[in-house]
């Protein structure tokens, strides 16, 4: 008798790591199963995938091969998804996992859709740790996003439960591209969509996305008239691909009919992706063009995205016009909503909104859910030669065995020099962004040793650079090593972003730790049970929780005592807390070996990227520069965004504005070390500020000369007192000096490096040389030489 499954059996998790999955039948003719969850109808013989990758014909029924496994977590504005009537200004915990059921020749995250590798799935959490993280860090709601959810939908079905159940919203990122069986099931646990719709053409979807228009319209039209489901529409315009005026004022023409006049829609410009390398962006005019056409058809809301055009990404009352909502990409300005109500005239906006908005702005947060939600959970694991083998671990990692102990301790000189390399080769990957390489994985020996976790710490001068960590219940010592260098790389937000620049400068040291133990004494006693040179410490006491390794209260000369407050004080916890037994305190041993950074794991050229534009880019930005500025002074229309520019993120950018009578120049500059600024949104708030001085000079004496600089790859340079000038090339890079709310900045490229301090001992005159950090950037600059200073002015008080 031919079996057909239509919603996922209960309980289905299977001893593999794999889940049952629903929506299929048996085909007796074929004596294969067909996946009924999508309109490609898969047909799969035993083993075989669909067409999505993920879903496989194992032991004679589909199952979900990526079941709780994800590749990364992140909370991102909910604009950005895109919904802009749904709560606006809210944070929302986004993640996804593998593969896709349409083919798009643009995928703009061809790396997740397209991927054919399970190791790919880093991180692993329950659909009840998801939730759990979501509300730990204040998100509204949970996104599934990246790649299409309907081909994990029973992932996505347990995890919007647990967060309904949670008080956590969940929203589905979605091609529509689903079947009636499952559209139910799957979006009777939603609560927002946003449903990409492609194009309108069925040529266009048979031939650049290898499916079909028609489910995708059924799906809107069922989304509209049978659920209650939040809805927007976005679609993203492609050049000679579907940018046709009159089938974008067809596909208008639909929306209103099927859909209504209230639901939004999204026009979002392409950036050259995948197998779509042949394109162009999209330029502005043709996303104008195309809100145009959408509201002469009728739609009242409609946005463009992926651009910076603030008028076009803001929410207008449409029964008085009225700015309801400023949008400067996801950050929120004016709001003028009661409720769902326009402040001006009591107008009706469609969508869901509090009394107030959101704050979260444009952040993007990564985030580790084994780290965010305490208890038991699975160890990330993503090393570049291993295949991918989760396993369980906890908040407390549990007591090592003492034959783990003696491995550890039995470590010779010979494996603490390759360990040392790939740790020098894992920071190095995560840096430059690449693939780590290894010329000996086994690590002569010591790759698979167990391990209760690893510290790599990356110092200057003995100065602290970067510090992180990893721990896990026996991870081997390779996968404690590869995620505790990828946390020192990119996630020690105390200090600027390590750069490849000043690695060949760096020690690096490694702390292998083990024998992780609770400590029984209560109380005071607790002093007596912390032997400084011999133990680290570990607190945990609610949200907070806090480690310092042995070699800390050496180096400082503190007694068990001091210890144990500056951990304290680490965790952000009260100096005192140790002392109460509501707080959880253990200690650990380490195995500790380091020397200088192994720069030959850079390369040749390794160590000079900068992540500047090419010169031929600058040139044009610095173009666009001088033109915007003059057609905001003199009240003509800019241009927002200039295609075939990188629009990356940099640590510093700077408008230098000359005026034709010889006056010293203006300089605008917008510096933030971490996380950095975005390039040409940044541009255009500086070309604001210039003409709003430049509208106050007369007519005749707008003649000016722009320059442009912008700063990348920051690299520290130690003290006033104690100075660390290796690496710092002036023709290449400037030197900043902060102190307090002091600070200058010197671009000097014919000068040496130590006239260049000398130069900038003229600027600030320290308090405290001990305390003015030397920070240089690379720089690319319009200018022969320049000296940036703020330095707050004296107050003038009458009498005196």
């Amino acid at each position: 008798m031919s079996r057909v499954v239509t919603t996922p059996p209960a309980n289905g998790l299977r001893a593999d790591g794999t889940l049952s999955g629903g929506w299929w039948h048996d085909d007796p003719a074929t004596g294969r199963i067909v996946c009924d969850l999508c309109p490609r109808a898969c047909s799969l013989k035993p083993g075989d995938r669909g067409f999505c990758f993920v879903r496989q014909n194992l032991d004679n029924e589909i199952v979900l091969t990526t079941y709780g496994r994800s590749t990364g977590f992140c909370i991102d504005p909910i604009e950005k998804k895109p919904l802009n009537h749904f709560y606006p200004g809210t944070s929302v915990l986004s993640f996804g996992t593998a593969g896709c059921n349409l083919g798009c020749k643009f995928c703009q995250n061809w790396d997740i859709s397209k991927s054919r590798e399970i190791e790919r799935l880093s991180e692993v959490a329950t659909p009840e740790a998801i939730a759990e993280a979501a509300r730990r860090h204040g998100c509204r709601s949970v996104a599934f996003t990246y790649n299409d959810p309907v081909i994990w939908a029973e992932y996505a079905i347990e995890t919007a439960r647990a967060c309904r159940a949670a008080g956590i919203h969940s929203v589905a990122v979605t091609a529509g591209y689903i079947t009636p069986a499952a559209r139910g099931p799957f979006y009777q646990v939603m609560d927002a969509a946003n449903v990409d719709l492609k194009g309108f053409t069925e040529e266009f979807y048979r031939h650049i996305t290898y499916s079909h228009l028609q489910p995708v319209l059924d799906t809107l039209e069922w989304l509209k008239k049978e659920t209650d489901v939040w809805f927007e529409i976005t679609n993203l315009v492609i050049p000679q691909a579907n940018d046709a005026m009159d089938d974008i004022r067809r596909m208008c023409q639909w929306i209103l009919e099927h859909c209504g006049d209230q639901v939004p829609l999204h026009f979002t410009a392409f950036h050259p992706d995948f197998r779509m390398l042949d394109r162009p962006r999209t330029p502005h005019e043709t996303l104008l063009r195309a809100h145009e056409v959408a509201r002469r058809e009728g739609l009242k809301f409609v946005y463009t995205g992926n651009v910076n055009d603030a008028a076009h990404q803001s929410t207008y009352c449409p029964h008085c016009g009225t700015l309801v909502i400023e949008r400067d990409w996801y950050t929120l300005g004016v709001y003028h909503l009661r409720g769902d109500r326009c402040g001006s005239c009591g107008g009706h906006i469609p969508g869901h909104f509090d009394e107030r908005p959101g704050t979260w702005g444009r952040k993007r947060v990564p985030v580790e859910i084994a780290r965010a939600v305490p208890g038991p959970q699975v160890v990330p694991l993503n090393l570049p030669s291993h295949a991918m083998k989760p396993t369980t671990g906890s908040a407390e990692p549990a007591t090592p065995a003492p034959a783990r102990d003696a491995l550890l301790s039995r470590l010779t000189p010979e494996q603490h020099a390759p360990i040392l390399s790939a740790a020098a080769e894992f920071v190095a990957a995560a840096i430059q962004g690449r693939s780590a390489s290894l010329p000996d994985p086994a690590l002569a020996g010591g790759a698979t040793i167990p391990v209760t976790g690893a510290y790599v710490t990356l110092k200057r001068q003995g100065h602290l650079r970067a510090c992180c960590g990893f721990l896990g219940e026996s991870p081997e010592l390779i996968e404690a090593l590869f995620h505790a260098c990828l946390r020192t790389a990119t996630e020690d937000h105390r200090l600027p972003p390590l750069s490849a620049t000043e690695l060949p400068y760096l020690d690096l040291s490694v702390n292998l730790l083990f024998n992780l133990k609770p400590v029984q004494a209560r109380g005071r006693d607790r002093v007596e049970a912390v032997q400084v040179g011999r133990h680290g410490l570990r607190i945990h006491r609610g949200d907070a929780s806090g480690l310092l390794l042995p070699g800390v209260a050496v180096e400082h000369g503190w007694d068990s005592e001091s210890f144990l407050r500056h951990v304290c004080h680490k965790a952000g916890l009260p100096t005192t807390a140790w002392v109460d037994d509501a707080t959880d305190l253990f200690t650990f041993e380490s195995v500790e070996f380091g020397g200088p950074y192994d720069a030959t794991v850079l390369g040749p050229n390794g160590a000079r990227t900068d992540g500047l534009l090419a010169p031929r880019e600058f040139r044009q930005l610095t173009s666009h520069a001088r033109d915007n500025l003059l057609a905001l002074a003199s009240g003509l229309t800019p241009i927002y965004y200039v295609p075939g520019i990188p629009d990356g993120t940099h640590a510093g950018l700077m408008l230098t504005v000359d005026g034709p009578d010889g006056d010293e120049p203006r300089h605008y500059l917008q510096l933030s070390l971490r996380p950095g600024v975005p390039l040409q949104a940044t541009l255009f708030r500086l070309c604001e500020h210039a003409a709003e001085v430049l509208r106050r000079a007369p007519a005749g004496s707008r003649a000016v000369r722009v320059g442009l600089t912008i700063l990348a790859a920051p690299a520290m340079q130690g003290t006033f007192h104690d100075p660390d000038l290796r690496g710092l090339d002036p023709a290449q890079r400037a030197l900043l000096a902060m102190e307090h709310d002091k600070s200058a900045m010197i671009f000097a490229p014919t000068s040496s490096s130590e006239d260049l301090l000398e130069a900038m001992r003229g600027q600030i005159r320290p308090l405290n040389p001990e305390r003015v950090g030397l920070i240089s950037l690379a720089a690319r600059s319009t200018e022969s030489e320049f000296v940036f200073r703020s330095v707050p002015s004296p107050v003038t008080l009458d009498g005196t």
